[in-house]
């Protein structure tokens, strides 16, 4: 017995549901796996590295305070501000004396080649991972923002050193540009930037996600589905028939 019908209407519809179901499928897939990228490695890490620097930094910023108010541990807390300047940005085999000159070698030829970080700590995890636009200008603002504020501490332990406390006092609680806390109140307004430019990525990377994968996307598909059902049945139905 020789069939003459060549296409089956319905279940060719069907074929071609199923295809472009796949290939919807497979391209949502690619998608979230980037987005994941984009949320997790790209931005999220940079929003942790950014805001323990920002809690790393008020911490230094106290122990820079306790070393002229409590005179009698003024070395535990000149210890604990280089740890804590450590983990803001590394540099490896440097007193505090050293730490600043050093810091500057390593940040010229960072600032000479971007791709260069030279130290670590939390500044330097993001240095690593500049992904986002005005990102690298923001990340650039924080180590300038960082070594004036290193500078201006050297100065208060210098001042302090001269037996001039009061001046070394009055430049530390300084809101006049050029002293101690105004730079520090720059310090942490880069810092805030910089986190906001991850954190915005990270929420669009989410939102996109969300919206991809979201009800109208189920929906599509539950309706999609519906349909090739039926006309499997449509046109497998009346072929039975025939042998029946």
């Amino acid at each position: 017995m020789r069939f003459r019908r060549l296409v089956n209407v319905p279940l060719a519809v069907t074929s071609l549901l199923a295809l472009a179901g796949l290939i919807t499928a497979l391209t949502l897939a690619s998608r979230a796996d980037h987005q994941l990228v984009v949320a997790k490695s790209n931005s999220f890490d940079s929003v942790i590295a950014l805001s323990r620097a920002r809690a790393v930094a008020y911490d230094l910023n106290a122990d820079e305070s306790r070393y002229l108010t409590d005179p009698a541990r003024a070395a535990a807390y000149e210890q604990s501000y280089l740890d804590k300047t450590q983990a803001f940005a590394r540099v490896d085999g440097v007193t505090l004396a050293t730490y600043n000159d050093k810091l500057a070698a390593l940040a010229d030829k960072h600032r000479a080649d971007h791709g260069q970080v030279g130290f670590g700590g939390y500044l330097g995890d993001e240095l690593r991972n500049i992904t986002f636009p005005g990102e690298q200008d923001a990340a650039e603002r924080v180590l300038a923002a960082f070594q004036q504020y290193q500078r201006d501490d050297r100065k208060i332990r210098e001042l302090n050193a001269q037996g001039k406390l009061k001046e070394a006092v009055t430049f530390d609680t300084g809101l006049t540009p050029g002293q101690s806390n105004a730079d520090f109140g720059a310090l942490s307004a880069a810092l805030d930037d910089d986190q906001a430019i991850n954190q915005r990525a990270f929420e669009r990377a989410v939102a996109t996600t969300d919206d991809d994968l979201g009800a109208i996307t189920a929906g599509l598909g539950a309706a999609a589905l519906v349909v090739a059902l039926a006309l499997t049945a449509l046109g497998v139905r009346p072929r039975l028939r025939e042998f029946a």
